[in-house]
């Protein structure tokens, strides 16, 4: 819109000359901001794939544990008398031997000087 000027009894029109809006700043902010957004997004996704391995890892963990566990089982059920009795008897067709079966010998006598 044309503003008028009074100068010495005349007036004279002007012209407004339309200023520019510098955009830079407004660039500049939009443009941190998206790093920003892009940095945090990252971060994120990080600690989430780190937060489902950790999840995969602890099942994993859980599970060895569990058949840690039906080892030491395994383990202590072999160890005892009777299963070594059963299988003793089973697999290897042994059998107790009969009373007196056995004989021990006397201690020899030391020689004396």
């Amino acid at each position: 819109r044309p503003q008028s000027a009074r100068r010495g009894g005349r007036i004279r029109m002007t012209a407004r000359v339309p200023t520019r809006l510098d955009v830079r700043p407004l660039l500049v902010a939009i443009a941190v901001a998206a790093a920003l957004a892009f940095f945090y997004l990252s971060q994120s996704t990080h600690v989430a794939a780190k937060g489902y391995q950790i999840d995969s890892l602890e099942t994993t963990l859980a599970q060895r544990r569990g058949d840690q566990q039906q080892l030491i089982l395994a383990i202590g059920e072999a160890r005892a008398p009777a299963e070594i009795t059963r299988r003793a008897r089973l697999r290897l067709r042994l059998v107790p031997l009969e009373e007196g079966a056995i004989t021990f010998a006397s201690p020899a006598s030391r020689p004396t000087n």
